[in-house]
């Protein structure tokens, strides 16, 4: 048996295939219940401007001899030549997506319109965990094409594949979705895929997936083949998805991951009969990261996690790629399913940077700490950061830290936030002494760092 392989879709000119039959392997019917299907020409008058044809030359270093070590020093790297396809989805600024291996190691990059216009392109951002790139150009009398909403498709909808296979500009062809949500294991990246039978190719990467509205529903990215032809199994990222990261991708030029600080599984029949729950949707959390968010705001293992600012949650997938577009600082309010209890639970997502930083920190480390902010009997504002948790072993215990203490300043200076508190323990003083305050009173402690 042949071993299937994933086919990213940008393809080498160098190289290309002889030109062979292929056949497609779904087309539009001629009728539906009698009556006669509309010809799909007029759509494609309109939308197939906004699809373009992507030339990248790339600089690929060449493969060390270790039998000739010497000759390896002054090898330059290869030139190649790679296309692929994007999407306008800004005429007036010229944006065009893609997916970010399309752009990957790029040295010069045109792009050609329907019209066969050629501009030089540069790359605003990319990120590889979604594999998506915006990229753009300075042109007049672009055609954009409008973003439909991917959540409302259905399995059996007719869509329309359009991009340049093999450097074959423009191409059409059609099929529907023949399943949704698709996660492809040979693929190690955020992944929610629409999977389809229109037929695509390698050069189709970056290309529209259009519904018969004229609509973009999707990004084709990847095929499963035992071949490099197409078998009938398509992936497309849907728009939902490529519209918030494009969105990220040009404001920041990046897409700024938050972290909520749990690992999760989905719900099998055989969990959920051992769990006695009525259903096998959400995602079951098997890890709580220390001092991440989730912990801060009491998520437990073996928590289930039901749905995330109302969105409900039917996977361990759909919680992974949801929270991969959920920004640094942004609040967010979770259902979760503890005991057959709905619990809802508020937090903030943080920088992931931070969460470690906090966790490797002199002093600090094992410690679980958040803002604190409230009004005094007397009238007064205590501010300070609130100690939600302490390891036996952490420094913080040993100097006598315990939960619900609320620490108002370090060696001297005012603590009124978690980074503030961050930022003097960056400075690796010889300890910490802490102002802090505990019930109705207030105490002195020395923190010093373990050795």
């Amino acid at each position: 048996m042949k071993k299937l392989s994933k086919i990213i879709l940008s393809s080498i000119f160098a190289g290309l295939p002889l030109l062979l039959p292929v056949s497609s392997y779904a087309h539009l019917p001629s009728a539906v219940e009698g009556k006669t299907i509309p010809s799909l020409a007029p759509m494609l008058n309109k939308t197939t401007p906004s699809v373009v044809n992507i030339a990248v030359e790339k600089l690929i270093p060449q493969t060390p001899n270790p039998l000739q070590p010497e000759m390896d020093q002054n090898t330059a790297p290869t030139k190649v030549l790679g296309v692929g396809s994007g999407v306008i989805i800004d005429a007036k600024k010229g944006y065009i997506v893609t997916n970010a291996h399309v752009v990957k190691d790029q040295k010069i990059m045109v792009v050609t319109l329907k019209d066969g216009r050629r501009y030089r392109a540069k790359v605003i951002g990319k990120d590889e965990g979604f594999d998506l790139a915006v990229i753009q150009i300075h042109a007049n009398h672009l055609t954009a094409l409008p973003i439909g909403n991917s959540d409302q498709l259905k399995v059996g909808d007719f869509v329309v594949a359009v991009g340049s296979p093999f450097g074959l500009t423009q191409t059409v062809t059609s099929g529907v979705i023949s399943a949704l949500n698709r996660q492809e294991p040979r693929i190690d990246n955020f992944q929610s895929f629409i999977q389809t039978d229109a037929p695509i190719n390698p050069g189709n990467s970056g290309g529209a997936l259009i519904d018969l509205d004229g609509k973009l529903i999707g990004i084709n990215t990847a095929i499963v083949t035992p071949s490099a032809g197409n078998i009938g199994i398509g992936f497309a990222i849907p728009s939902d998805m490529v519209k918030s990261v494009a969105e990220q991708l040009i404001k920041y030029g990046k897409v700024e991951r938050g972290m909520l600080g749990v690992t999760a599984q989905n719900i099998t029949p055989e969990l959920a009969d051992a769990l006695n729950l009525k259903h096998n949707k959400g995602a079951l959390v098997t890890k709580v990261v220390a001092e991440s968010p989730a912990a801060k705001a009491g998520v437990e293992v073996q928590d289930i996690i039901e749905s995330v600012n109302g969105i409900r949650i039917h996977s361990s997938a759909q919680l992974h790629n949801m929270l991969g577009l959920v920004r640094p600082g942004t609040k967010i309010e979770l259902t979760v399913l503890r005991d057959h209890k709905v619990l809802p639970i508020k937090t903030e997502v943080a920088d992931p940077k931070k969460v470690l930083l906090q966790r490797e920190l002199p002093f600090l480390g094992g410690m679980r700490m958040q803002k604190f902010n409230d009004l005094e009997p007397d009238g007064t504002i205590l501010q300070g950061v609130l100690v939600t948790g302490v390891d036996d072993s952490s420094d913080g215990a040993l100097g006598g830290l315990e939960p619900g203490d609320i620490i108002i300043s370090a060696n001297g200076q005012l603590t009124p936030t978690v980074d503030e508190l961050m930022k003097i323990a960056e400075g690796k003083p010889k300890e910490l002494l802490l102002k802090v305050a505990r019930g109705a009173g207030q105490l002195f402690l020395v923190i010093q760092q373990s050795q």
